[in-house]
């Protein structure tokens, strides 16, 4: 019996971009098929299938689909690899390139687990989980609004600014490194906090560890100007009247992450982020 070579022994594998992945979904399919490898599939077109047994999600797509099914799936508590099309991926980092070797691979356990921390944003009675972010930001980018921030309880400043940002390390590369924050590496546990086009230079992004409890407060915004708190750039909250304060910290579950044997995280910066090499080196 073949399944009992593999660790993984029943995969979601999730493809939300129908066009950009319906050959690579295919091809995946049939890789999985000709191993024996129990699957169900999911698509946007697709109705949900049970997902019973399922220890293992797969998602077709960059790190974008990485996110989307994270926040779909993540309360299966299994871990996530990504087959990356084309782009290199920080989250989505097996190349559809010779996938019919390296998932093969990953199946058989022979991989390196990562667990990112992910944060919750608490406003209104509600919770929010972020994996990359979470922005408070105005309806028109060019009002300054005014807020507070806190860190267990100390107060840290207050700033007039476009916005804010409070990233996980691995947002931070992503919408908190166009803002001029750093890149923090995977295994540093920390959260960034950068205010965006700040009216004060002195401004700069700040490390705190992830376990701290953040707090922000609008103190003031424009008149007749909304302001928002954006998780992970695909929901948005309406900051209300009288409600002007959030909470952030660091949420109880983290999400899991598969990477092929020879992943280097500073191969993906270079890859991603053009960093320069010489002409000798590439």
């Amino acid at each position: 019996n073949s399944l009992s070579m593999f660790k993984y022994k029943k995969l979601l594998v999730v493809a939300y971009d129908q066009e950009k992945t319906q050959s690579a979904l295919a091809h995946v399919s049939q890789i999985l098929s000709e191993n024996n490898v129990s699957f169900v599939t999911y698509t946007p077109k697709t109705d949900l299938p049970s997902t019973d047994g399922i220890d293992l999600i797969t998602v077709i797509g960059g790190d974008g689909s990485m996110l989307s099914a994270a926040k779909d799936f993540q309360h299966l508590n299994v871990p996530f690899v990504g087959i990356n099309l084309g782009k290199v991926g920080f989250m989505a980092d097996l190349d559809y390139g010779s996938v019919d070797q390296n998932l093969i691979v990953v199946l058989k356990g022979k991989c390196l687990p990562e667990t990112k921390e992910t944060i919750d944003c608490i406003y209104n009675g509600k919770s929010y989980t972020a994996y990359n972010e979470i922005v408070l930001h105005t309806q028109k980018s060019y009002k300054l609004m005014q807020f507070e921030v806190k860190v267990n309880d100390n107060f840290v400043y207050r700033k007039r600014a476009d916005g804010l940002i409070i990233s996980t390390s691995n947002g931070s590369t992503a919408y908190s490194l166009s803002a001029g924050g750093p890149i923090v590496s995977p295994d540093v546990s920390a959260l960034v906090i950068t205010s965006l086009n700040p009216l004060s230079l002195s401004a700069r992004p700040l490390l705190i560890p992830t376990d701290s409890k953040v707090e922000v407060s609008l103190t003031k915004t424009p008149p007749n100007t909304d302001s928002y708190i954006i998780i992970d750039g695909n929901e948005e909250i309406k900051v209300e009247e009288g409600l002007t304060t959030f909470k952030i910290q660091k949420s109880a579950k983290g999400f899991k992450l598969l990477h092929p044997l020879d992943h280097d995280f500073y191969t993906a910066c270079r890859d991603k982020l053009n960093w320069s090499l010489s002409k000798d080196e590439k």
